[in-house]
């Protein structure tokens, strides 16, 4: 498949702070109560460095997210950029707030011109013990395409 709008001499490099992140009895509501469900935001203590390089200093980029299979039950997780963590120059427009994370690819952050370090955070929405108790890995896929995000709804 060939995709024409992908940023010629791009470099995108996604590192984990941690290799995998962890869900446990310290994250129902009540912690630690027999018959508890998972509180309803779990944030994870797992983020992710986003550095965008070999881009010229004024390219429009928009960077996408998706995840390779759904989640079990109505369990989502959440991607949040933090726009603070990127120079004010480098921040284009249309960057969303946060991301819900779905199987086609969605704008998480629009950039101009090389990124050292964007932070990502995660969280956890709407996980139930009867549905996610089982270890699931979440494959997340990113895409650098050339111009802005689109603007959301």
């Amino acid at each position: 498949m060939l995709i024409s709008n992908l940023l010629k001499s791009q470099s995108l490099s996604i590192n984990y702070t941690k290799p995998q992140a962890n869900i446990n009895e310290t994250h129902l509501h009540p912690p630690r109560t027999a018959g508890a469900d998972y509180a309803s935001c779990i944030p994870m203590d797992q983020g992710a460095l986003v550095s965008v390089q070999d881009v010229r200093s004024r390219t429009n980029w928009c960077l996408l997210a998706y995840q390779t299979e759904p989640l079990q039950g109505s369990a989502t997780l959440k991607i949040i950029p933090d726009i603070t963590s990127v120079p004010p120059e480098n921040i284009g427009t249309n960057t969303p707030a946060q991301l819900l994370l779905r199987e086609q690819p969605q704008p998480l952050f629009s950039g101009a011109g090389p990124v050292d370090q964007l932070f990502l955070s995660f969280s956890l929405e709407h996980a139930h013990v009867s549905q996610n108790v089982n270890t699931t890995p979440i494959y997340i896929q990113y895409q650098l395409v050339e111009g802005g995000c689109p603007q959301g709804p």
